[in-house]
């Protein structure tokens, strides 16, 4: 059965536009402080703790604890 999963990251005032005009290289701030992992969500119930993780060009999260 497939399941959808989430990491948000919280952006103030990103919008759509914000990322088609997005170049290759670019970064984005977020509101979110680095070192601090990030909640892994199905729906409305959160799964995990995660971290970014970059491979080769390929983002990936890495799941640091379950919830």
């Amino acid at each position: 059965m497939p399941v959808e999963l989430d990491v948000a990251v919280p952006v103030r005032e990103f919008r759509v536009r914000h990322l088609l005009a997005l170049a290759p290289g670019e970064t984005i701030a977020s509101q979110w402080n680095h070192g601090i992992d990030l909640p892994l969500a199905a729906g409305d119930v959160q799964l995990a703790w995660t971290e970014f993780e970059v491979l080769d060009t390929k983002l990936a999260v890495r799941v640091t604890w379950l919830a």
